[in-house]
């Protein structure tokens, strides 16, 4: 039914009843319900719940981990706390408004703005790479490379617009870019490229 879902993690009952608690990955990483579903009546049934549950949970940890993202913590350290593909989404949706409010603190008459946030982009992925070096489990390595690689093609990305004089959110440039953005007046998040907009899904794809 989905592409990295391994297993379901159960807890059973006192009259053998079942209870789906998490979803596991192919990589062993899980994500926990924050409703659990009763595996009870037609095998349908319940499964359709479990795939409600998987968005409504990923949803909810996908918005918690953009509204906590650096809060009195470190980038690195927020990462910790959070499955891997909802630190690539809450990484995105914060590198998104970056970009556009350092073209708006252009607009302003900040001139070295952009030139400024590269040198931030840089300074992260420097800090990322030392993470990376150190002793690691299996899983949090390939969050961290995940992670690594979204972060130089958006250092790149930036570097070009410094570059070029790329100084507009109207531009092609920017606007041709993957873009997320956790839209408030729905509640949700949703990505942008050119005229298209699209849903986030939430489909639970593990590492």
């Amino acid at each position: 039914m989905f592409d990295n879902i391994k297993s379901l993690r159960f807890e059973v009952g006192n009259a053998d009843d079942y209870t789906a608690t998490a979803m596991v990955s192919s990589e062993g990483e899980a994500m926990d319900f924050r409703t659990p579903i009763a595996a009870e009546g037609r095998v349908e049934d319940w499964m359709t719940s479990v795939l409600n549950e998987m968005r409504r949970t990923n949803r909810l940890l996908t918005k918690e981990s953009v509204y906590y993202y650096c809060h009195e913590i470190k980038r690195i350290d927020w990462m910790n706390q959070y499955q891997g593909m909802i630190v690539l989404a809450g990484n995105q949706v914060w590198w998104t408004w970056e970009v556009e409010d350092v073209f708006t603190k252009v607009k302003k008459g900040d001139k070295l703005g952009m030139k400024n946030y590269s040198i931030k982009m840089h300074a992260q992925i420097s800090e990322l790479v030392t993470r990376v070096r150190e002793k690691l489990s299996s899983n949090d390595r390939k969050k961290y490379n995940a992670v690594l690689i979204i972060d130089v093609h958006a250092r790149d990305i930036v570097d070009g617009f410094v570059r070029d004089s790329i100084l507009d959110i109207r531009e092609f440039e920017w606007e041709s870019q993957l873009r997320f953005y956790w839209e408030r007046d729905i509640d949700n998040l949703q990505v942008r490229q050119c005229t298209g907009t699209f849903d986030y899904g939430y489909e639970y794809m593990g590492l």
